[in-house]
């Protein structure tokens, strides 16, 4: 007997849901790191002593490694899975976020938080492929459209 894939359900299963839940919650932690890092930009600026052209190098470094990341990890998750390489994006960003809290320096505060937008934009990429992937083909617009429900509240 043949395994049916889970793009091939009728309708979403408990597996279909558990994936759809920690991708979501995936974008949920990324997008907040990002929105909270712009508020305390400035704060964060005053305290190291940073420039306002050295804080927008950190932003667009981090914006630009969320690019490079999605392109990295895209390809990763294509040879490893996809379950596998967002449970390794969310931990990178996860570490790039703590370290960035720890940074005694602009150029510490900018590895991080290029290390923060390479987990970040590996995860936006494998967790929106993975719904696509991996529900009904009737329902991939709507749940892939959730996934963006992340940002109505900023």
């Amino acid at each position: 007997m043949q395994e049916i894939l889970l793009n091939q359900y009728e309708e979403p299963g408990k597996q279909h849901y558990k994936i759809l839940i920690m991708s979501w919650a995936g974008w949920v932690f990324d997008f907040y790191d990002l929105m909270l890092f712009t508020f305390l930009l400035m704060p964060i600026g005053n305290e190291l002593h940073l420039s306002d052209i050295e804080l927008s190098f950190i932003l667009g470094s981090s914006l630009a490694a969320t690019a490079i990341g999605g392109v990295i990890f895209g390809f990763l998750c294509d040879h490893f899975g996809r379950k596998l390489i967002l449970q390794m994006t969310i931990l990178i960003y996860s570490i790039g976020t703590f370290l960035s809290g720890l940074a005694p320096s602009l150029e510490l505060l900018m590895i991080f938080r290029i290390i923060t937008g390479m987990g970040v934009g590996g995860e936006w990429a494998t967790g929106q492929t993975y719904i696509g992937e991996t529900f009904p083909a009737k329902m991939r617009g709507r749940y892939g459209a959730f996934m963006l429900t992340v940002t109505f509240p900023a």
